[in-house]
């Protein structure tokens, strides 16, 4: 089964919206003990972004499978 969120980013300048980007995509992900561990799905750009009303937006969707 493949579960799926969904995500926007917004902001007012495309070099924003790229940290942003590349920060939800290279995330670590760390326990309670401050292990890293690696996470079973992870962020994907969906489409290109685009200039609307002021603002870079780009779709993010998140990744997830997992065996039946």
């Amino acid at each position: 089964m493949v579960q799926r969120k969904y995500k926007i980013i917004k902001d007012s300048s495309l070099k924003g919206i790229t940290k942003e980007v590349n920060d939800q995509i290279q995330r670590e992900y760390k326990d309670k003990e401050g292990f890293l561990y690696q996470s079973s799905g992870r962020w994907q750009c969906l489409g290109a972004p685009f200039f609307e009303n002021g603002q870079w937006h780009q779709a993010l969707v998140f990744l997830q499978e997992e065996d039946e």
